[in-house]
């Protein structure tokens, strides 16, 4: 999105929990609709939280995202929707902190293989150990928070290239606003 020139706050509320990231759970033959429900929603969080919208540079975006994940690559390799919750790592999180629990055993920097074995075999003691305290009663499994669906109304109009924003607010101070409407189709024109 930086490459498209859309600001940090914008970005932040796109990638806010529950927006851009819905496209990745929902059923594959609802992206078309999900799609137009993420545009909406953004739009809608940026009106509220009083931060421009974008729709040009917008637009630019989606046609990369449509050509890119939609055309190029098929929705199947980046979406996981019906895909058994065993088989999809809900995060690279798990392997980070393996990264850093392996270079926090090491002593220095680049280990002899003896030490690298003796640090891994280790560590695959203390998992092993961790697993099996489980149903020993020893130890509970991690409680993980539930993936709650939205639900995405079959017929969503795709708003994302209209000019009136998604929640009108309007304070009239009585002053015509034709000049900067003039300003604002100038710089699109410049942005395409």
């Amino acid at each position: 999105m930086k490459r498209f020139l859309i600001p940090e706050e914008v970005c932040s509320i796109a990638m806010t929990r529950g927006v851009l990231d819905m496209l990745t759970v929902m059923e594959q033959s609802l992206i078309e609709n999900g799609m137009k429900w993420v545009k909406r929603e953004i739009r809608q969080r940026c009106d509220a939280a009083g931060i421009e919208y974008s729709k040009s540079k917008w637009r630019v975006f989606w046609n990369y995202f449509q050509r890119t994940w939609i055309e190029l690559y098929d929705v199947s390799v980046w979406n996981v929707a019906g895909l058994n919750n065993e088989l999809v790592a809900r995060t690279n999180n798990p392997l980070e902190r393996f990264n850093r629990e392996l270079n926090d055993r090491f002593p220095k920097p680049r280990p002899s293989m003896a030490t690298f074995v003796g640090v891994v075999k280790t560590l695959s003691a203390e998992y092993v150990q961790r697993v099996a305290d489980v149903p020993r009663g020893r130890a509970r499994r991690p409680v993980r928070e539930r993936i709650v669906p939205v639900d995405i109304p079959a017929d969503i109009a795709d708003d994302s290239d209209d000019d009136e924003p998604a929640a009108v607010e309007l304070i009239s101070d009585g002053s015509s606003d034709e000049e900067g409407q003039v300003e604002d189709e100038n710089e699109e024109e410049q942005l395409l």
